[in-house]
């Protein structure tokens, strides 16, 4: 019984999530909160169980006879609020602004070096991990650009969101976040084993990038040789796009400051030194304080990053309602017996890199957090009947990841497709002929690195 209610309770948040009849965060709170009264009912339990499990997926379980502690989602969900204030902020201040300034200089009129400036400038404006802003960004800075030398549009779209697909990957973006709260494993762990891989993926995509600027080389007929350029006029126009973005935001004299207590926190933070969550709470404050020392303009900052930290911060509280009913209510346990049951032994031992490829498509389509909280984390369970580890299972479900810049349900893809005058079907053709190598670097970097399990 427990088994189909936890596949009913799935299947209905997922319903809800797809056809957007519910937001992410009432999704993931009510849903779980109707389902376990119900399996509290049928279980013979007590009603208030449901709020200890609740309480539990949120905060932290104690195991009396270890006196382990299992932590819940707060840690990760102070990590996110924090982590997406502060680089909201370095973006505000003009952190990332002349990393993309040099690229768009160095590019000139060489279809190459424009191709590989976009993909630098798209790389480093990702960083923030937000998928809108970097679209934005590279659209206001490169569109002029293809467009006066004609270049491919269809090269801007897919190289603008290749890096996105890797960068989105960092303790501070969606999927980590999601996939870490989903499969209750330490956030900066995770991304410890992701590492390796994302800096494959960026090699692999620098080294696409390189053929599609050969390849618009040889269509145009450039010669490397030659001194055509574009002129400084169209340059400072680039270049403006990105100065007045927020101008009375920018704060150019503190920019060796603030790169210096980035680099500071991000050393701490790789090194394990300290927890992410305490990382960058103090960098929020310290760049707060650096950049905005009059109280009122710190506070009006705070209240215009809101919107871009609540309704992810909130929605990783809801994923711990969410957790916490699924596994406090034996419907986890349930379902991973169940699918276990009928898998062949066989292929149990090679369930990691399966369920990687065969998850890939679900990322793609499904809402990011349907996937993680609907699927991967029952499935987890089961592959922890074959021996694979929580940490392991999670990076296998981040593999999918090589595709999710094509999904349907991303709004901002729309608009960069409208941007680009390309239909969104062949935009995604593009892309999957020439980025398919993405999930094959990963499969085969974590496979070596034994962060997933052949």
């Amino acid at each position: 019984m427990l088994t189909i209610l936890g596949l009913a309770m799935i299947v209905v948040f997922i319903a809800l999530l797809a056809k957007k009849k519910l937001q992410v965060f009432v999704a993931l709170t009510l849903v779980p909160l109707v389902f376990g009264f119900i399996a509290a009912a049928v279980g013979g339990h007590d009603l208030l169980d449901v709020f200890t499990w609740i309480q539990h997926g949120v905060f932290f379980k104690l195991n009396p006879e270890t006196g382990k502690v299992a932590w819940g989602v707060i840690a990760p969900a102070v990590t996110i609020l924090f982590s997406i204030f502060y680089f909201d902020l370095m973006l505000n201040v003009g952190l990332f602004d002349p990393v993309a300034k040099f690229f768009i200089k160095q590019a000139k009129g060489d279809p190459l070096k424009v191709v590989l400036s976009t993909v630098a400038v798209a790389s480093v404006v990702s960083l923030n991990g937000d998928t809108t802003t970097t679209i934005i960004i590279c659209l206001a800075a490169f569109r002029a650009l293809y467009q006066q030398l004609n270049l491919s549009m269809w090269v801007l779209a897919i190289i603008i969101v290749a890096p996105i697909g890797i960068w989105n990957q960092l303790p501070w973006g969606g999927p980590t976040i999601a996939a870490a709260a989903a499969l209750g494993v330490d956030l900066i762990a995770l991304f410890r084993h992701l590492l390796p891989g994302l800096l494959a993926a960026q090699v692999v995509v620098i080294i696409i990038a390189l053929r599609l600027g050969l390849k618009e080389r040889k269509r145009l007929a450039f010669d490397p040789r030659s001194e055509a350029s574009v002129g400084p006029e169209h340059i400072a126009e680039m270049l403006q796009a990105i100065t007045d973005k927020d101008p009375h935001l920018k704060r150019p004299k503190l920019f060796w400051v603030n790169l210096a207590i980035t680099m500071v926190g991000l050393t701490l933070l790789i090194m394990d030194l300290a927890h992410g969550a305490v990382v960058f709470l103090l960098l929020s404050a310290i760049g707060l304080v650096i950049n905005f020392p009059n109280v009122d303009e710190a506070s009006t900052r705070i209240e215009e990053i809101a919107p871009d930290v609540l309704p992810t911060a909130i929605a990783t509280l809801g994923a711990g309602v969410f957790s916490g009913v699924l596994t406090g209510s034996g419907m986890a346990a349930a379902l991973a017996g169940s699918i276990a049951a009928i898998i062949p032994t066989a292929l149990g031992s090679h369930m990691a890199p399966v369920y990687a490829i065969i998850a890939t498509p679900a990322i793609t389509f499904l809402p990011q957090d349907a996937f993680y909280f609907g699927i991967a984390s029952v499935l987890s369970g089961v592959m922890g009947e074959f021996g694979i580890t929580p940490m392991q299972a999670a990076v296998a479900s981040m593999v999918g990841q090589s595709f999710r810049l094509i999904s349907p349900v991303i709004p901002a893809l729309y608009l960069l497709c409208g941007e680009t005058n390309q239909n969104f079907v062949s935009f995604q053709k593009k892309y999957l002929i020439w980025f398919w190598p993405i999930l094959v670097t990963y499969l085969v970097v974590y496979g070596l690195t034994g962060a997933m399990p052949y």
